[in-house]
């Protein structure tokens, strides 16, 4: 399994659960995740992204998502 494979399983368990081992998160946390685990928590995306690239230089490395009810757009 690749890191971004592994990256958007927590995602997604954290955009449809809030929570991950043990951890809850709330609606507009920002999570950073490194090769499948969280490295930090955020109240806003630019602290997530500051202390993901604390962790990580390399911009192709982790991703950092919102926690957030998924939402459904409908386009006709």
């Amino acid at each position: 399994m690749s890191e971004k494979e592994r990256n958007l399983r927590v995602a997604e368990t954290l955009r449809r659960e809030h929570r991950w081992s043990g951890q809850t998160f709330n609606d507009g946390d920002y999570v950073a995740l490194l090769d499948g685990s969280i490295v930090a928590v955020a109240d806003n995306p630019d602290d997530a992204i500051s202390a993901l690239r604390a962790a990580e230089p390399d911009p192709l490395r982790g991703m950092v998502i919102e926690v957030s009810h998924p939402k459904v757009d409908v386009i006709r």
